[in-house]
């Protein structure tokens, strides 16, 4: 257990890709799970995945900006694929950074600090899967249902 802890949570999934998973507790939080791999309802670790990041790092980078006071203008846009592996698979993660007010030196140092502030950053950030890419415009767009 961690002592120092501000919050935990479990998630439990007792069916794998099957049923659902949901928050154990009260907060009564409960999601049909499905695999991308599969034509079947429900969201996937994928989604999981670019959820978390998308939110938890711009958030982070807001915070950054505001402690700066710059303008408070981020978006993040997470692409995750998942593709064979050697064995089995692997996840490709690409976040996209849009901060139309700042420079590009501006925004790299931003990330930068949010990078080294964010806890879902920090565990995704070393991976040679992932991209933190700073851009002036989104890319790919989404079919529904991506």
């Amino acid at each position: 257990m961690a002592e120092r802890s501000l919050y935990h949570t479990y998630v439990r999934n007792e069916n794998g890709l099957v049923g659902e998973s949901y928050v154990e507790g009260n907060q009564g939080l409960a999601l049909g799970v499905s695999s991308s791999l599969l034509d079947a309802p429900g969201t996937n670790p994928e989604q999981f995945i670019a959820f978390a990041l998308s939110t938890c790092f711009n958030a982070t980078i807001r915070i950054v900006q505001h402690r700066e006071g710059t303008a408070e203008d981020s978006q993040l846009r997470t692409r995750v694929d998942i593709e064979r592996d050697k064995i089995g698979y692997k996840f490709i993660v690409d976040a996209q950074i849009l901060m139309p007010s700042h420079t590009r030196e501006e925004a790299q140092k931003i990330v930068t600090q949010a990078l080294d502030e964010c806890p879902v950053a920090k565990l995704l950030k070393e991976n040679e899967n992932v991209s933190f890419r700073i851009v002036d415009e989104f890319t790919d767009e989404p079919t529904l249902g991506e």
